[in-house]
């Protein structure tokens, strides 16, 4: 079917509306690796100004010189641990007192340990939900009255298909996920009506070395920059819209083919 000259002027204005992104302000936790350091690279480059947030120091410095320039917002970084209240509340001070303002939360830091239910231990518990869970309901509930005052913001939680789905030895870090889901989609409810947006990314299988892994380039398995991309995506939509939920599953790793057996 052929497409008018109509079509894509108006495709073009659209995009164009989307990408301005000058001026924004950006939390991303768990900026240090990972899913996390690929969205503040991707964040950077669509000029949005970040506090990158992370309990290693070192390794947001690094990130922070790897991404300086990309895009023209100021880099900040806050080595915090995310578990302690009075923490987090000072997470969100200082950003307001260096920005101004909040606009977009990701919510990307998180933990987890893999082993049969009976050989878990209480603070194998409590190491797990208290981040995955306590840790992003704190920071959430400490930035949303600034949302509402200001009638716009966007909080994108970083979930897993495990808040979805069981699998084996996954039984707390799965129920951790679906309490995010749960938490996400309760809370879109409660803030809709002040034109915050609130969206769960869900992602299958990453290769990060998460839960203390080796990266192993495996067939099935996603790209951190995968997940920064569909992040990139919501940031940057029509504010009519609201993407409530993204499920992101892998379809093969390039990676992880041997190319010179395959000719």
């Amino acid at each position: 079917m052929a497409i008018s000259p109509s079509h894509y002027q108006f495709t073009s204005i659209i995009l164009g509306d989307s990408m301005k992104s000058n001026n924004k302000v950006a939390i991303i936790t768990g900026a240090s690796k990972g899913i996390g350091r690929a969205i503040s690279h991707k964040l950077a480059a669509l000029n949005m100004n970040l506090m990158l947030v992370s309990r290693d120091l070192s390794l947001l410095e690094k990130v922070k010189e790897e991404i300086s320039g990309l895009g023209t917002g100021e880099i900040h970084i806050l080595s915090i641990d995310l578990t302690k209240e009075t923490e987090i509340r000072t997470l969100v001070d200082k950003t307001l007192a260096q920005y101004g303002h909040i606009d977009i939360l990701v919510n990307n830091a998180g933990v987890g340990k893999f082993k049969r239910i009976d050989e878990f231990t209480i603070d194998d518990y409590n190491f797990i939900f208290d981040l995955n869970v306590k840790g992003l309901f704190l920071l959430t509930k400490y930035i949303v009255p600034h949302l509402i005052a200001q009638q716009s913001g966007h909080i994108i939680n970083v979930s897993s298909i495990a808040g979805k789905n069981g699998f084996k030895s996954g039984s707390l870090y799965s129920a951790s996920k679906h309490a995010v889901q749960g938490f996400t989609w309760s809370l879109r409810e409660d803030i809709k009506e002040f034109g915050i947006k609130v969206t769960a990314v869900c992602p299958g299988s990453v290769v990060t070395g998460f839960g203390g892994k080796e990266v192993d380039y495996v067939e099935w398995s996603l790209e951190p920059e995968d997940i920064a991309h569909a992040v990139g995506f919501l940031v940057t939509e029509s504010d009519s819209v609201n993407t409530a939920e993204i499920i992101i599953k892998p379809r093969y790793n390039p990676r992880s083919i041997n190319w010179e057996e395959r000719v």
